[in-house]
């Protein structure tokens, strides 16, 4: 009758996973960078391919944090919210007439799969 709870955030994890499945005709591409005092490494700019699941490993930073962003040329870009490690997030990304609009999908851990 009582639904489990979620299980708390996972302090210790070091990484996450976020994919976007695109959808529509428009070449959208899926970009992230680690912003902080100093210019860090780790940016990437990765095409998307309608139908598809582009995923890509995210790992924490103790001085800096991830901008994810899905954009197409003349559209205002998505901005998906910061990571939550220990956790992969599918978001759907399309262009359409009224603009670009990205929305999550799917969220689950990520891990060892034995409790």
């Amino acid at each position: 009758m009582f639904a489990d709870a979620p299980p708390p955030p996972n302090d210790t994890a070091r990484s996450a996973v976020v994919c976007i499945k695109a959808e529509g005709r428009r070449p959208l591409q899926f970009s992230g960078k680690l912003e902080g005092k100093r210019p860090q490494p780790g940016a990437f700019d990765l095409p998307l391919k309608a139908g598809v699941e582009q995923c890509n490993n995210l790992l924490r930073s103790k001085i800096a944090t991830w901008t994810l962003t899905v954009n197409t040329p003349g559209f205002t870009p998505c901005r998906l919210p910061a990571p939550e490690f220990g956790q992969r997030v599918v978001y759907s990304a399309k262009a359409t007439a009224r603009g670009l609009s990205c929305a999550p999908i799917h969220k689950s851990p990520i891990g060892t799969w034995k409790k």
